[in-house]
């Protein structure tokens, strides 16, 4: 019902190993939540070990577990089954080196290699002795090579004679010039009437009786030689398969045990590389029995079209998903289920995120159930199911139904589909169902444990969007798909007013608060980016003014170093002077002119304490005497800003521009009013900009309209904040980010030139932008 035989075929396609591809068919999935984190643990060893380094070819090894159990028994092995065995041997061996070289990344899955067999010693002797074709080499032993050199000679010398005949003097006694072949025996065709003249025997007539097929005499003598090197050559080679068999059926089992532990260890790698094609990671661990996915994909679907899938839901938490026809209703289920059916057999779902509590069963009703075979209609087919379900299930357990109650009166099917729910519910059941039925949108509202979640419409395009949201109950739009899909307009008008007015009435209510869910996501997502933005400039803020201080601090350190190295010098000047004024009379021009020297040493002094000191009356007002409302400027930052409120703990709000930051006191200063006066709207701006604006935007995961917006935005901001170069990261995936961002810069006026990110920057999966 779920199609997981389809997702087990693109498993199977990706083993090396014929036992591999058959292990892969016949998976089932765990429901012990130990045995399921056991096996994604492998599962996470395998793909770390294959990202690491490419494992070994397991390729050669076949299923020879039959051909082995044979030689055990005593049974000689053709010479392909052999080649077989020595070649797996090899491979096997080769994959225990590797895996022993993995331990690091991947100790569980090395503690395989404890089961592979280390026969090198019989896999060399199998592959020295048969070639790739099964035939023993002429090097498999000295007398099979002396064998078979006496062959090759008889064979050439009965050839040169049999050759003889055909061209020397019996040649006018043939009745064409040639030597063929009867019964394994070289032969000349001699014409009746001159069988007395060649001494030989005849093998062969032709049809009309003129012409014998003759063996001559001396050709005979050697063509038994011939055959008896021959009879010689296939006794040693079965002597060779014998021995050789008889060494592999000594291992047999340890052989067999080794292709199965090699065909478990292909399968793992298998989930390794279809976790890769499908761009999955390992679920994360839960507590109970529960799924959350995020951004899910089908995987069975093209992921280049599908509609990612953000759900959660588990123990006491189930979901009625309503919605349109064609909406997506029964994709999302079975994508839900598929999820859990791989994570629980060991493969990573194809998710951006996935955190898994195992659950104990997965019962699911999907699709037409309708059989001739048993008498069964539509509605019989889901309630056999659905018994069936109610008979076994367990707590824990989960539940996938689609229409549920459809197929039969919509009043006895919604109160059915009511009383089915409740009762798994009570057993410790999570669900998923679909349903049209508007008494379930109210069931699902109502009743604890349960939740209502819509497919998406677009009321504008009258098409279905596949996204599903969380908490809105939708209208199925029976009546907009039908216009759409080329009934009459009259006809679905009078269809809307034969419905009742309770049934309009109801259709409206939930239309509305469909309409007011979208409108509340809407919102709260536009504030969840506000909010992003305010807390990343806040941030920006508070670095700037640690930046800002930082540099004020380092500047007055310097000052101060200056200062004292002036003051070092003032002070070995005047030590000279007083020297010169000692040794001078009084009133004598030098001493007038040392006092002079001492006055300009003095007034240097007085210039340089100056420059670190501002004189009195410039000083700022104290924090303490400030009130709000009043110009105020953060010491280390240029910006004036307003005095909104003084809090405790020495703090105070101020805003600047349409910044507001949490400072603290101390590091306020009063603007007189004429300091205060606003500057250009422009600047604030431009400011304002470089205050917020990053230089990086991460698209990664956002639908092609959604990316072009973003990017947009940000390309604008950058552009009036003056920065020259930012980074965007979209991913390497598809190539549709990446060709989106490139094709939108390549046009855009501002940007003068864009490139690759760099092997540290990301490479092909980032883009670098330099503005004009």
């Amino acid at each position: 019902m779920l199609e997981f035989d389809a997702v087990l075929a693109r498993l199977a396609g990706r083993c090396e190993t014929s036992l591999g591809e058959q292990f892969a068919r016949d998976l089932l999935p765990d429901f012990d939540s130990d045995a399921v984190w056991a096996s994604l643990g492998l599962t996470a060893e395998a793909y770390a070990a294959a990202s690491n380094l490419t494992p070994p070819s397991l390729r050669p090894i076949h299923d020879l577990r039959e051909a082995v159990a044979i030689a055990a028994k005593g049974g000689t092995l053709e010479g392909v089954d052999l080649f077989a065995v020595g070649d797996a041997l090899g491979a096997m061996r080769a994959l225990a080196a590797y895996l022993r070289s993995q331990r690091a990344v991947a100790p569980n899955l090395a503690q395989w290699s404890e089961s592979l067999p280390d026969l090198q010693s019989l896999g060399a002797k199998i592959l020295a002795a048969i070639d790739v074709n099964g035939e023993v080499k002429d090097s498999a032993s000295p007398a099979l090579g002396s064998l078979r050199q006496k062959v090759r000679s008889t064979s050439s010398r009965l050839v040169e004679r049999i050759q003889s005949y055909a061209s020397g003097k019996f040649r006018d006694l043939l009745s064409d010039p040639i030597y063929t072949v009867r019964n394994d025996r070289y032969v000349v065709p001699l014409k009746a009437e001159n069988r007395a003249k060649l001494r030989g025997i005849v093998h062969d007539v032709s049809s009309t009786g003129q012409t014998l097929f003759v063996e001559p005499e001396e050709v005979v003598e050697l063509g038994n030689k011939l055959r008896e090197h021959e009879s010689a050559v296939r006794e040693e080679v079965s002597r060779i398969l014998a021995a050789l068999s008889d060494q592999v059926g000594e291992h047999a089992e340890e052989i067999a045990a080794g292709i199965e532990t090699a065909a478990q260890i292909d399968l793992r790698f298998a989930k390794a590389r279809l976790a890769f094609d499908m761009n999955a990671d390992p679920p994360t661990r839960l507590q109970g029995s529960r799924i959350e996915l995020v951004r899910a994909r089908h995987p069975l679907l093209d992921p280049g079209i599908v509609v990612p899938l953000d759900i959660s839901l588990g123990q006491g938490d189930s979901l009625l998903i309503t919605g349109p026809n064609t909406g997506g209703k029964t994709v999302a289920i079975k994508c839900v289920g598929l999820c859990v059916l791989m994570a629980q057999s060991g493969l990573f779902p194809p998710a951006s995120q996935c955190r898994l509590g195992p659950f104990s069963q997965v019962w699911a009703d999907i699709g037409d159930e309708q059989s001739l075979q048993q008498s069964l209609s539509t509605f019989s087919g889901h309630i056999k199911n659905i018994a069936e379900a109610l008979k076994s299930l367990k707590s824990g357990a989960l539940v996938l139904l689609d229409e549920i109650g459809a197929g039969t009166d919509p009043a006895e099917g919604a109160a059915l589909a009511k009383a089915v729910l409740l009762q798994m519910a009570e057993k410790g059941a999570t669900i998923l169902a679909s349903t049209h039925y508007g008494e379930l949108k109210v069931f699902a509202f109502d009743s604890p444990g349960f939740r209502n979640a819509a497919m998406e419409f677009d009321l504008k395009t009258l098409r279905p969007t596949f996204r599903l949201m969380m908490g809105a109950a939708g209208s199925s739009q029976a009546l907009r798909v039908a216009e759409r899909f080329g009934i009459p307009r009259e006809v679905v008008t009078s269809a809307m007013q034969l419905m009742s007015e309770e049934h309009r009435a109801t259709a409206e209510l939930f239309e509305k608060l469909d309409k007011a869910e979208r409108h509340a996501r809407t919102a709260q997502s536009e504030a969840d980016r506000r909010l992003h933005a305010l807390t990343q400039a806040e941030e920006k803020a508070t670095k700037k003014l640690h930046e800002a201080e930082a540099a004020r601090r380092s500047a007055r350190e310097d000052a101060t170093a200056e200062l004292q190295s002036q003051l070092r010098e003032i002070r070995l000047q005047a030590a000279d002077l007083f020297e010169q004024m000692k040794k001078v009379a009084a009133g004598s021009p030098e001493l007038e002119s040392a006092r002079e020297s001492l006055n300009r040493i003095q007034r240097t002094g007085q210039e340089a304490i100056a420059k670190l000191e501002s004189p009195k009356s410039q000083e700022p007002e104290p924090a303490q005497s400030l009130r709000p409302g009043e110009s105020v400027r953060i010491e280390g930052y240029n910006q004036i800003g307003t005095l909104l409120e003084l809090q405790k703990g020495g703090q105070a709000l101020v805003q600047v521009g349409s910044l507001k930051m949490t400072v603290r006191q101390a590091d306020l200063r009063a603007v007189p009013k004429a300091q205060a006066a606003p500057k250009s709207v422009g600047s604030v701006n431009r400011l304002q900009r470089a205050l917020n604006s990053s230089t990086e935007l991460h698209l990664r995961h956002q639908r092609a309209e959604e990316a072009e917006i973003l990017l947009a935005k940000f390309i604008d901001d950058a552009v009036l904040a003056g920065l020259h170069a930012v980074r965007i990261v979209h991913g390497k995936g598809e190539g549709i980010l990446r060709a989106l961002t490139r094709e939108f810069l390549r046009k855009h006026p501002d940007v003068a030139n864009f490139r690759d990110g760099e092997p540290g920057e990301g490479g092909q999966g980032v883009t670098v932008a330099t503005f004009k």
